[in-house]
């Protein structure tokens, strides 16, 4: 695992109740994908979708249009693309280490991008995990199965 964080205590975090994820991804078809792979893994996940890291920033901060707090919960695991329009992954990684309140709120990377360079700088960042992007949906639903256990699973 690249030396990332550890996944939080079982205690903290309960599939029980509905499990709010957001992914932040320019890409409609691959957060679509992303989307369904954690909806047909677990039909209680609620998932977020945001198309850059300027609407990351925005619903985290619960700036409209996600000022409605339940309709827009904080989510339990953020999923970020590196590369998006108007700020990317690495700057909401660093926008979220500015903000310690949201300290607890995992963010892995999920990316093209398999350069050590990419790895390095978002584990410096904060990143909690980093994965390359799978191709075929069965992948990406492997690994949708693998983040929930690591990070989401009570």
């Amino acid at each position: 695992m690249h030396g990332f964080a550890s996944p939080p205590p079982a205690s903290e975090i309960s599939m029980a109740n509905c499990a709010h994820i957001l992914i932040a991804e320019d890409e409609a078809n691959d957060a679509e994908l992303l989307r369904l792979a954690f909806q047909n893994l677990n039909g209680s996940s609620d998932v977020m979708i945001v198309r850059d890291g300027e609407e990351a920033v925005n619903y985290l901060s619960g700036k409209a249009p996600y000022e409605d707090q339940h309709r827009h919960p904080m989510p339990d695991l953020i999923l970020l693309d590196l590369k998006m329009p108007r700020m990317t992954g690495f700057e909401v990684l660093e926008w979220l280490g500015k903000h310690p309140e949201l300290k607890e709120v995992p963010a892995v990377v999920l990316s093209a991008s398999s350069i050590a360079s990419d790895i390095e700088k978002a584990r410096n960042l904060g990143a909690a995990d980093y994965q390359k992007k799978p191709i075929r949906f069965s992948e990406l639903t492997k690994l949708a199965e693998e983040l929930t256990e690591s990070w989401l699973k009570a």
